[in-house]
């Protein structure tokens, strides 16, 4: 099986954003990939005053947005 789960890191503990599908106890293998911003993602891609942006594309009416 392979799936992609989003995690945050808490309290010392990576937790599930959504649930999933796993037996107690169950092993499994980890990839850790970090998560960049949008704006560190599209840096260079639109012109313009950067304060602005920045602001636009972390703004919570874009969320869906961000991956």
């Amino acid at each position: 099986m392979k799936e992609d789960i989003t995690v945050v890191y808490e309290d010392g503990v990576l937790k599930p954003l959504t649930p999933i599908d796993f037996k107690e106890h169950q092993q499994v293998d980890l990839k850790v990939v970090e998560k960049k911003s949008i704006v560190a993602t599209t840096k260079g891609m639109v012109h313009g005053a950067s304060k602005y942006i920045g602001e636009i594309a972390e703004s919570k009416d874009l969320e869906e947005w961000n991956p």
